[in-house]
């Protein structure tokens, strides 16, 4: 009985008993040969493959199992890899490929193991041909692309069929945020009463600039009234989440727990094998027929049947997927626990905390995902102020739960994007208050503010919303998006950062009470901008994917990669010869691949490997990515600046080097603190960060330092401040 993964096997054998042996393959034991040639571009694509050599004692032990075995069943797992898996065995073992019994299961318990083993089939060679097409394409794009980047822009640099269009989402966004220009709007709010009830409100439309809202404030401020002109009651109904899939897991683990995508697959494949979970490689949002039922009747003994959804079955979508569904792989269910009343992995089991989390994120959206739609009601009036003659409409809201549904089990889907606006739900004696106000009733305001507001550039990615996107475009597969990701981060193409945002100084305009005038300025301090652990493309990543995208740009458009991925699918169902896919690849680029190869790049599109600028100073492209020197004297010196963030090779200008260059000067002759028995305190940046020096003295300078507590530490030295300047006289 063969299989994958060795953290299988005891499992397996337990559930199968005497007479039976299970053995893993440790993976993948046959590949494409590691060269161009073996792919066949010249043969029609006749590929050369051979058994992995770091495999041999795997290989070894499945001949030796082969021998002395009556029959073998071939039991991969059940997708396209694991379909490649099975047919290596058979051509190692020189199994009849159209005979041998090929078993399937979605989760590692006796019951689904027996009825594999009772129910088999035989591989799938339209899905064996998939992956096949799929490993071609992939070794065509990284053994033809990589070389030219070496060429023209840097040794140790790669591009991949769907990790270039990855990177090159972060690379767009990065510019897209560098371009951006904001603007600011003026937003009204106060405190008014009506019917002795105290309450806040907003003007529903911003207002132009600073001038307007003055404006706004002076036509008001001797007339505190206003008047309802609109009162209603509007329900709400929110749907249960989904049953996870791998890219939802991935993207709720990390904005949850922040999980790192590949760490996530890990923990979720060691649940699978454990038996706690189903198949963690899946794109459908379906639960079968009777892990619904087990959910449901679990929904009822603990709730009652009120909490049942109506529609009777987990829905079969999964949210947000929308680009990529026609491409989804639905051979699964959803990710599920193979016991529904098992809530918490047991404290007996060695898990680790995010184990148990990520087992715990499972288990609560199989549970919502049957129970029905949270339902709430929401109390709005809308308002004008009577001195007001623009009548711009104010709102005041109150909201209240009506019946929770799956909000019961636990915590609410995550707000990928952070904008989550919970609102805090009204009393019950509140809520019988406000659905009293009717149209016609008055208001009296108490106080009164305007503030600006500075419109965002878009966000950039975190890890999780990049899987998002990926999934959205198509671009990939669930079970290729933390290797996407893990890899753009190990190759020093992007990096996860903290930034710490900016300071920005806002001045708010408020009237503390009726008839005042002039309004109140009152200024306050806002970081606006600061973000947590956000995927940045380096200058590495950037020149890579500006080479790749400019002389390849058909090859790495989004919409190329996810036609590739759907013409994939299509082998894997057996409509379409996988030849021709690898074939049609190959022509759409394979005349500028033959101009590059041959060294005939223009300077327009493919740049140089050195630049030459003002002063000596030199772009080069290092193995950390692209880095400013200027050479000295002698051979083998030179002064390294570094290079600007979120410039491209390519792209940098004179100018731009010209900036950073005196700012890289001015870090380097540091700033002066103050002056200190007639010789300057220097703060300076160094290779681990600020310091302070005074006298050839170095101390470190750190946040909320300020000049006499570095005088303070350069005194408490090993040789004092005192110390060095000798005897006061």
């Amino acid at each position: 009985f063969v299989v994958e993964s060795p953290a299988k096997c005891s499992k397996i054998q337990g559930f199968l008993g005497p007479g039976w042996k299970v053995i893993a393959t440790m993976g993948h034991i046959r590949a494409l040969q590691e060269e161009l040639e073996a792919i066949g571009i010249d043969r029609g694509f006749e590929a050369k493959f051979e058994f992995v050599k770091e495999k041999a004692k795997a290989i070894s032990q499945l001949k030796e199992a082969a021998a002395n075995a009556t029959k073998v069943y071939l039991a991969s797992d059940d997708d396209r890899e694991g379909e490649a898996i099975s047919y290596s065995v058979a051509i190692l073992l020189k199994l009849n490929i159209t005979t041998n019994p090929r078993c399937v299961f979605h989760e590692i318990t006796e019951q689904a193991v027996k009825q594999a083993v009772a129910n088999p089939r035989t591989i799938d060679m339209n899905r064996v041909n998939a992956q096949q097409a799929r490993s071609i394409l992939d070794m065509m794009v990284g053994f033809t692309i990589s070389p030219l980047l070496w060429k023209y822009v840097g040794h140790g640099l790669s591009a991949g069929r769907c990790q270039t269009p990855a990177l090159r989402l972060l690379v767009d966004r990065e510019r897209e945020i560098q371009n951006f220009k904001g603007e600011t709007t003026w937003r009204l709010k106060g405190n008014w009463t009506i019917q002795g009830l105290e309450t806040p409100a907003h003007v529903v439309e911003d207002l132009e600039d600073q001038e307007s809202a003055r404006n706004y404030l002076e036509n008001v401020h001797k007339d505190t009234r206003g008047e309802v002109v609109e009162a209603g009651t509007h329900p709400h109904t929110e749907s249960p989440p989904n049953p996870l899939i791998t890219s939802t897991l991935q993207q709720e683990a990390s904005a949850l727990f922040g999980s790192q995508p590949k760490n996530t697959m890990k923990s979720a494949q060691r649940l699978y094998e454990a038996g706690h979970i189903t198949y963690m490689r899946t794109d459908s949002a379906v639960l079968s027929e009777e892990a619904v039922k087990e959910a449901q009747a679990y929904v009822t003994q603990m709730f009652g049947e009120t909490y049942i959804g109506t529609k009777g079955k987990a829905k079969t979508k999964a949210k947000g997927k929308k680009a990529a569904d026609s491409t989804a792989q639905e051979a699964h269910e959803a990710i599920r626990p193979t016991h529904i009343n098992i809530m918490e992995l047991p404290s007996s089991e060695d898990w680790s905390a995010v184990d148990r989390k990520i087992y715990k994120l499972i288990w609560q959206r199989t549970i919502q995902s049957v129970m029905a739609p949270a339902t709430s009601e929401e109390r709005v009036i809308d308002f004008h102020a009577t001195a007001d003659p623009d009548d711009f409409t104010w709102r005041a809201s109150w909201t209240r739960m009506v019946f929770p549904g799956w909000k019961k089990v636990g915590q609410a889907a995550v707000n990928l994007d952070g904008d989550d606006d919970q609102k805090e739900q009204a009393s019950d004696a509140l809520w019988k208050k406000v659905s009293t106000f009717e149209v016609g009733q008055q208001l009296n305001w108490t106080s009164l503010n305007a503030e600006p507001y500075e419109t965002k550039p878009p966000a950039r990615y975190t890890e999780a919303t990049l899987v998002r996107e990926l999934e959205k475009r198509g671009i990939g597969r669930p079970s290729t998006f933390a290797t996407l990701v893990g890899t753009i981060l190990e190759k020093q193409y992007a990096e996860k950062e903290d930034r710490p945002g900016r300071d920005y100084t806002i001045t708010f305009l408020k009237l503390l009470r009726p008839n005042q005038w002039p309004p109140t300025e009152e200024s306050q301090t806002k970081k606006i901008g600061a973000e947590k652990q956000k995927m940045i493309p380096t200058s590495l990543g950037m020149s890579a994917q500006d080479f790749c995208v400019k002389e390849f740009a058909n090859l790495f458009d989004y919409t190329f990669t996810k036609t590739m991925e759907s013409r994939l699918d299509s082998i894997a169902k057996g409509e379409e010869p996988w030849k021709q896919l690898c074939q049609d690849t190959w022509d759409s680029y394979k005349e500028r691949y033959e101009v590059l190869k041959k060294g005939k790049s223009d300077t327009a599109t493919a740049p140089a490997r050195e630049r030459i600028f003002e002063g000596g100073v030199k772009a080069v492209i290092s193995k950390k990515g692209p880095l400013l020197l200027k050479e000295g004297s002698k051979k083998g010196e030179a002064t390294f600046y570094g290079w600007p963030q979120g410039v491209s090779f390519q792209d940098i200008s004179q100018a731009q080097v010209t900036e950073f260059l005196a700012k890289r000067q001015q870090e380097l002759s540091g700033a002066e603190l103050g002056i200190y028995n007639d010789i300057p305190v220097i703060k300076k940046k160094g290779p681990y960060g600020d310091y302070a020096e005074w006298n050839g003295t170095k101390v470190p300078f750190k946040e909320g330092d300020t000049f006499d507590s570095i005088v303070e530490k350069l005194d408490a030295k090993g040789q004092s401040v005192l110390h060095t300047l000798g005897p006061f006289e």
